[in-house]
């Protein structure tokens, strides 16, 4: 029997026959499957597996140099005020130099600082005032120019350029004769360079090289003999000549040009003498061989012949003049074109004189004239209430740099230096003492108040460093056992989230040592935070999701979290990766996600492998049935076989939503929570 399906039209099936279909059609309706239409949450479940540890680590290292006096023990969870470790320090030479220094350049940065904010509000000096005066006159100038007619020279200087345009043009098509000579002898002059090249030396050209190579030998040879004896003699004679000339000016003349010529001659000639006595130097030497050196190279390149590369040369050469006498007698078009452009170019300069300055040039200049006047007012006026603040956040950073340099110095007197434990983000990163302020005088101030310690009516956790903060530093400091200034050195708190366990100390780190600063000692596991409500457990999972899944998790969502042991623990998806990474093992692109636990496990599980189950709601109250109840319409869309409660089945349209595990979300008018539908099977 043929059925017309027709999407969201109830039909009702009747199926009619005789005994024999009837029996049938009851065992079709025995085999036949069903499901049940629910109206839920559309929901999905993922498991994936993470590793549990705790948030952060912190490298504690050595910030004095001295004896480890005293040491916490492995293990031991450190609270806010309590002491890591002891060192003796002992300050030496250097030390106390480079403290010195340090505080010399802050107290020179500090007058610097001075002497800037001092001109802010003095006023502008008097030289940059009267550059700035001559930047508006320069300006004017050129303005003014710019309005004037042009001068009868440069009228006659850019007509004399459209002529000579012109002429170059002209010379394309008839170049003169002079120039067609002068191609022409280049032609020549080339041809009989290449011509000689091929030819090779000539003999007289030998010879003359090997006469160079002997002379410049018997120099050299000359230079290694030393002088002879007659050189010696005439250099002698001509100082006693020059000598006998200088006695007789002095005995004779009174000109005193005379005399100092006479004692130049008598000078010349001595150190001309003792030239020769010495011999030769040796540069000298070293000058007389590169020569004999020369010389035979010159002598074996002439009988090796001309290389490759000089012939190709020569025959560049005589192309390239071959070329320029063909451009003359037959320009090529792009040299029209540069002509005609250059003519243009001069044609149009002389109009532009002519007819005057642009409007735009003329905005340029009075735009110039605008910016050098805005720069003199700008250099008369007074110090903005800006620039003044610069100057003055300027001035208090250089004061706090000396009030920590100064900390230093003081601090280069004790001790005994312990490192205490505080909590907070910001590290100490400099001595806090009075009158500096900030966020790590603010983070001290809290610690401080956690502890007890400073007057209750009179400090005030604001982040200024005043005597009140001083006082409860001292109060800190007396009670800690430690040296009582009112200081806080940055060597003598780490600044941690909030309690935290030491790890194993480093490999020879024992009481008695001598520590360097700097030196790693062990590392801090930061086990807890402070909350609004106490403390918050720093553990954490970190687990890979794969790619397909990441928008079944977002930053917020609440998970479970089960241990080894089959405990759960809630916990937060605080943190997700935005760079997929590819999984080795699995060979899946995945995300790193981080889940924060609402309440410590066992350190036990710390390191172990947990499972991490999300369940994520995707359409709340939802109309949900299996996926396989669905039937495809020959005309397009999606219908569902409903079974009534007398036995019949019909056909009712649906507009499909989401699928998530095996389930559909469907919207259809006629289907409702508890209905029951045929699933083929």
């Amino acid at each position: 029997m043929a059925v017309v399906v027709v999407a969201a039209v109830a039909v009702t099936l009747v199926v009619a026959g005789d005994e024999t279909g009837r029996d049938t059609d009851e065992q079709a309706e025995a085999d036949m499957s069903t499901a049940m239409v629910s109206q839920r949450d559309l929901t999905e479940y993922l498991e994936i597996t993470g590793t549990l540890d705790y948030e952060g680590t912190v490298t504690l290292t050595a910030r004095n140099n001295g004896v480890l006096m005293n040491l916490a023990e492995e293990g031991t969870v450190l609270r806010q005020g309590e002491q890591i470790y002891l060192v003796l320090y002992e300050p030496s030479d250097a030390g106390t130099a480079r403290i010195l220094a340090g505080v010399a350049s802050a107290r020179d940065a500090l007058s610097i600082a001075a002497d800037k904010l001092s001109d802010a509000t003095a006023g502008p000096d008097e030289a940059d005032v009267a550059a700035a005066r001559a930047a508006v006159a320069e300006a004017m100038e050129a303005r003014d120019r710019l309005a004037e007619p042009p001068s009868d020279a440069e009228i006659s200087s850019a007509k004399a350029a459209v002529a000579a345009a012109l002429e170059a043009l002209d010379a394309l098509d008839n170049p003169t004769q002079a120039d067609l000579a002068v191609a022409r002898v280049d032609i020549a002059t080339a041809e009989v360079g290449l011509a000689d090249l091929r030819a090779g030396p000539s003999k007289a050209d030998i010879n003359a090289a090997r006469a160079a190579v002997q002379t410049a030998k018997q120099a050299l040879a000359d230079l290694n003999a030393g002088p002879s004896e007659a050189e010696i003699d005439t250099a002698e004679a001509v100082r006693l000549a020059a000598w006998e000339r200088l006695r007789d000016e002095l005995q004779d003349s009174d000109n005193e040009v005379d005399i100092e010529l006479a004692r130049a001659e008598l000078l010349t000639a001595e150190e001309a003498l003792a030239e020769l006595l010495a011999g030769p130097t040796d540069a000298e030497i070293d000058d007389a061989e590169a020569r004999v050196l020369t010389a035979e190279e010159a002598v074996a390149e002439l009988l090796a012949g001309p290389t490759d590369a000089e012939i190709d040369d020569a025959e560049a050469q005589v192309l390239a003049a071959k070329e320029r006498l063909d451009l003359l007698e037959n320009p090529t078009e792009a040299q029209y074109a540069q002509a005609r452009a250059d003519l243009d170019t001069a044609t149009e300069a002389l109009s532009d004189l002519r007819a005057g300055p642009t409007p735009a040039e003329t905005d340029a200049a009075e735009a110039a004239v605008l910016t050098s006047e805005q720069a003199l007012a700008d250099l008369l006026a007074e110090v903005s209430p800006a620039e003044l603040a610069a100057l003055e956040a300027s001035m208090a950073s250089a004061q706090a740099e000396l009030v920590s340099a100064q900390a230093d110095m003081a601090a280069d007197a004790e001790t005994y230096r312990p490192l205490f434990v505080m909590y907070g983000p910001t590290p100490a990163y400099r001595n806090m003492a009075e009158g500096l302020e900030g966020d790590d005088i603010l983070q001290l101030e809290k610690n401080l108040a956690d502890l007890g310690f400073g007057d209750i009516e009179a400090f005030e956790v604001d982040g200024v460093f005043d005597q009140h903060t001083a006082g409860a530093v001292r109060q800190w400091q007396r009670e800690s056992g430690q040296h009582v200034d009112g200081m806080v050195s940055a060597t003598d708190v780490l600044f941690v989230a909030g309690p935290s366990v030491i790890g194993s100390w480093e490999q020879g780190i024992e009481l008695g040592q001598e520590l360097e600063a700097g030196r790693t000692l062990a590392s801090l596991t930061v086990v807890e935070t402070p909350a609004q409500d106490g403390m918050s457990t720093t553990q954490r999972v970190a687990a890979n999701l794969p790619l397909s899944d990441r928008d079944l998790v977002s930053v917020g969502v609440a998970v479970n979290v089960e241990l080894p042991d089959d405990t759960d623990v809630a916990g937060t998806v605080t943190a997700i990766n935005p760079s997929p990474l590819l999984d080795a093992q699995t060979g899946e692109n995945v995300v790193e996600v981080t889940i924060l636990l609402s309440a410590p496990a066992s350190d036990v599980w710390i390191g172990a492998t947990v499972t991490v189950e999300i369940t994520q709601t995707l359409i709340p109250d939802a109309l949900v049935l299996p996926a396989t109840a669905l039937l495809a319409l020959v005309e397009g869309g999606s219908a569902v076989e409903v079974l009534d409660a007398n036995g019949s089945v019909r056909l009712v349209g649906v507009e499909t939503g989401l699928f998530v595990d095996g389930d559909v979300e469907v919207i259809s008018p006629e289907l409702e929570a508890g209905m029951r539908i045929v699933v083929p099977r």
